[in-house]
């Protein structure tokens, strides 16, 4: 008697396909069914991003649409201590979080930060997400973060391609739209650090096991990614091209030279979110007016799951 699955709602916005590699390979190479669980994929790219994450985040639990989302630590904490739904299931650390950066266009006459903060030049960002709070967190190590004028444009796509059309003088950018704008001579004002890593959030309709399942899903697929390089280097540019090609068509004639500078990420398997780490993000979110102190740390975390690595 064959094993009943259980079915876990995903739906996938492909311009962030680079945050999602690990689930995308999971669902090709059936991993999920050998863990007992399915996806029901749908496509959340005509929506595109609000600014209101938690509020997005909150409605598609609510009516199922989505059973997880993938998100920034950041916003991970802000949208479950916002609105009381969701749990924080796992974080996933990759080299992704290392290549944020500001760019300006070759043709600017921005040459540093400050160009930017005492002209009041407004940076655009994905509002409460990853790249709204690590411009925010690093660019208020060296100047007020009363200076700091975000601009919000939804995802890090649409930041790329506002500033290909020169719509905005500057932007944060990550992952292969930031390695797109070196391969297209952008000047990167300044790299951002960061160490906050990905979070899964779950719909509390998923039971414990199911996250289970889904989680060492996932972790089997990093492991795949990160001992067979070269071939999942060429499945990262596959999904690269298929966004340029349906989102930036701006890009479709730069597309050879900027395939050539897309790196495949490295992932570390998934765990347990530490109490240090929502502690610390909580804080930084609690100071900056960004966040509802929620109900702490054992409130919001799957704390009772049990990942296979």
């Amino acid at each position: 008697m064959s094993q009943k699955l259980t079915t876990i709602s995903h739906g996938y916005y492909q311009p962030y396909f680079y945050w999602m590699f690990p689930i995308v390979v999971a669902r090709e190479e059936g991993l999920f069914e050998k863990e007992g669980v399915t996806l029901e994929v749908h496509d959340i790219v005509p929506q595109g991003q609000p600014e209101n994450k938690a509020g997005w985040y909150k409605e598609a639990l609510e009516d199922r649409s989505r059973d997880f989302y993938f998100c920034c630590a950041w916003q991970g904490v802000y949208s479950t201590c916002e609105t009381g739904r969701g749990k924080i299931g796992a974080a996933i650390k990759s080299t992704l979080i290392k290549t944020f950066g500001v760019y300006t266009r070759p043709d600017s006459p921005i040459r540093s930060i400050l160009d930017i903060t005492e002209n009041g030049i407004e940076i655009a960002v994905n509002k409460n997400a990853d790249a709204h709070y690590v411009t925010l967190q690093n660019l208020s190590e060296f100047v007020p973060a009363s200076q700091v004028k975000l601009m919000h444009l939804g995802g890090i796509d649409g930041c790329f391609k506002a500033l290909a059309k020169g719509d905005v003088q500057a932007a944060t950018l990550a992952g292969p739209y930031a390695e797109a704008a070196e391969a297209l001579g952008y000047r990167r004002v300044m790299p951002f650090s960061r160490t906050e890593p990905t979070l899964v959030v779950f719909n509390e309709a998923i039971d414990t096991s199911a996250a289970n399942s889904f989680l060492a899903a996932v972790n089997k697929a990093i492991d795949r990614v990160n001992g067979d390089r070269p071939k999942y280097h060429k499945r990262y540019l596959k999904e690269f091209e298929e966004v340029v090609n349906k989102y930036i068509p701006e890009l479709k004639a730069d597309l050879p030279k900027v395939r050539s500078r897309i790196t495949l990420p490295v992932w570390a398997e998934s765990k347990i979110f530490s109490k240090n780490e929502f502690d610390g993000i909580h804080e930084f979110l609690l100071e900056h007016s960004l966040s509802a102190k929620g109900t702490g740390y054992e409130g919001v975390v799957k704390t009772n799951l049990a990942i296979a690595h």
